[in-house]
């Protein structure tokens, strides 16, 4: 299932695809790697089957979020990675979801991240905030 694009960045700013400037304030909705990927690099389907549920719920409510992956594992960018793409591929009817953020410990790798990620999700837009401070940046 395709969905359509509802926001866009244009100079680092979210708009909807009808020009409309969107806040991201308060949008972020965290989802830690730890309770993605449960043990030994398999992943928890019941918290996924939980998150889309969740995700869902705000999708009828008519409200957006970014998932604001959180970095909680001590392990390699591309296992992050890869737990954060099988996340998207779980929600992927989820029209309420506008994108990923970009966790800090990634940042290095942010257009590896974005690629995987939007492979199949081209409607996904993606932020990062700023090591030196809260500046958000939009991708």
């Amino acid at each position: 299932m395709k969905l359509e694009r509802l926001f866009e960045v244009k100079d680092s700013k979210l708009y909807t695809v009808a020009g409309e400037s969107y806040s991201i304030e308060g949008k972020a909705f965290p989802v830690k790697w730890s309770d993605v990927e449960g043990g030994a690099e398999e992943y928890n389907e019941d918290f996924l089957a939980k998150l889309r549920d969740d995700l869902k719920a705000l999708e009828e409510k008519k409200e957006f979020v970014f998932i604001e992956p959180v970095f909680d594992k001590d392990a390699g960018d591309e296992q992050f990675t890869a737990a954060m793409k099988h996340t998207a591929r779980r929600i992927k009817d989820c029209v309420s979801v506008i994108g990923f953020a970009i966790p800090g410990e990634i940042l290095g790798e942010k257009t590896a991240y974005m690629e995987e990620l939007s492979a199949k999700h081209q409607q996904y837009c993606f932020f990062s905030k700023e090591a030196a401070g809260t500046d958000v940046v939009l991708y």
